[in-house]
């Protein structure tokens, strides 16, 4: 009974050391991505012209802490900086291109590929970027003020409305596949490169 009790023990106790591990492991990778997410969150006001590309390599890393954690602790950790962007981003256009957009769409491509229907994934991804787009065009144009581009075609805009879109698309497909070319990266290459001996 001893020897059997010793054995329970032990083993609760190898199960409490990895739960603890995993805590921790969870808790330094969400805080260490945060960190260079507002990092890279900052510098758009020291390279202004970057205040689009900034916020997409920022929301990049969420990938990471979907795969190596989970996508509802990567929610968790996108919200952070998206909160904290607003205080510490002297750019707010930029705070508002990682809330709306750069910031959660890699972790929600990544729950959306789980899915059975390729083609219904590709009518909820295309659905959420459109969306995007119209909350940032009203965030951007009606709350800060910046130039209405659309207005600026004039009597032209009915006609080339369509053809922006049609535009913007295209490179939404062109950012999807170059999101899924670094997750794919990140798997084969980095993570059993770098990344094995941490965990």
């Amino acid at each position: 009974m001893t020897q059997k009790n010793t054995l329970n023990n032990k083993t609760e106790e190898n199960s409490l050391n990895r739960s603890g591990r995993k805590i921790s492991y969870k808790v330094s990778l969400g805080g260490i991505m945060a960190s260079l997410c507002l990092l890279l969150m900052f510098l758009t006001a020291v390279f202004p012209p970057l205040n689009i590309t900034l916020p997409l390599f920022a929301g990049m890393l969420m990938t990471i802490v979907a795969i190596e954690v989970s996508s509802s602790w990567a929610f968790v950790t996108y919200a952070t900086v998206a909160i904290l962007s607003f205080f510490i981003t002297p750019d707010k256009e930029a705070a508002i291109f990682f809330a709306v957009f750069f910031g959660y769409y890699p972790i929600l491509k990544y729950v959306i590929e789980r899915l059975k229907s390729k083609v219904f994934g590709w009518i909820i991804k295309f659905a959420v970027y459109n969306a995007a787009l119209v909350v940032i065009y009203q965030l951007t144009v009606k709350i800060l003020g910046t130039i209405d581009l659309i207005e600026e075609f004039g009597f032209m805009k009915e006609f080339m409305l369509p053809g922006l879109l049609v535009i913007m698309n295209a490179i939404f497909l062109l950012y999807d596949f170059c999101l899924a070319t670094i997750k794919m990266s990140y798997i084969k290459w980095f993570r059993p490169t770098f990344l094995r001996k941490f965990k």
